[in-house]
């Protein structure tokens, strides 16, 4: 388990959906064609790497506003803390900016989900048009159809779609860089969650990665119910961060 690459990966992993630029101080992700997707849209800044937070502020907002977009900062997960100490230069130059806890979980233990035989799990490789129609409409959130086809379209992406009665009713995906492995999402249509299809996405793709030998796996949870299907994949909490983030609202 390598946490510095864990912690450096969750900075970079936009890369993997979205367009991108490097400046000396960090990364800035764009897509003015998905402006609603918090990933896809944002910079992520390095504390060690910022001579003048000034000037770097005054970069970032240009560009954004540039690009008629909201300049939205991450603080990297390694900088734990950084936006509480420039709080008051970030509420100097418009920006609102807060801290949201992120549990990270790591696949170390053996899995003991018992799939649903009625769900039906394939690693897929192709984009099809029933995805969004099937799961991200039916789970209400379209924004993130642009993200999954650019995902699946890169080489080093695992895709996973779940089927009940011939139709497609959840996915999951992560990708594999540098030796990490970050599950980047789960998501399960409205009408068919509690059926166990989360549970037999996990556990497609737990098997997958102990099958291929695909080490350092992580993810954080997005509520109780993901963490105990985690837990029950195999997942353990390490470590929990503060994930700083801050938003343009002038």
């Amino acid at each position: 388990m390598n946490l510095e690459k864990i912690y450096r990966e969750e900075d970079l992993f936009p890369r993997e959906i979205t367009k991108w630029e490097e400046r000396e101080y960090g990364v800035l992700f764009y897509n003015e064609a998905n402006r609603d997707s918090y990933d896809s849209n944002h910079a992520v800044i390095f504390k060690n790497k910022i001579r003048d937070l000034n000037q770097v502020l005054e970069d970032i907002i240009a560009f954004y506003v540039g690009k008629g977009m909201r300049p939205i900062l991450y603080q990297s997960i390694s900088d734990q803390g950084y936006f509480e100490e420039i709080k008051d230069v970030l509420a100097e130059y418009g920006f609102e900016s807060w801290s949201e806890e992120q549990k990270y979980m790591i696949l170390s233990e053996a899995n003991r989900i018992v799939p649903n035989p009625d769900i039906v799990v394939s690693k897929v490789s192709e984009w099809q048009e029933e995805y969004a129609s099937e799961i991200f409409e039916k789970a209400q959130e379209p924004w993130e159809i642009a993200v999954a086809r650019k995902s699946l379209a890169n080489d080093n992406t695992l895709f996973f779609v779940a089927y009940f009665e011939g139709k497609p009713v959840g996915m999951t995906y992560a990708h594999v860089q540098d030796c990490v492995c970050r599950v980047n999402y789960l998501l399960v249509s409205k009408e068919h969650r509690k059926l166990g299809v989360g549970r037999a996405l996990i556990n497609s793709f737990v098997e997958y990665c102990k099958t291929n030998q695909i080490e350092n796996c992580f993810l954080w949870p997005d509520g109780e119910t993901a963490e105990k299907i985690y837990y029950e994949a195999g997942f353990r909490h390490v470590e929990t961060r503060q994930a700083g983030r801050a938003s343009f609202s002038i």
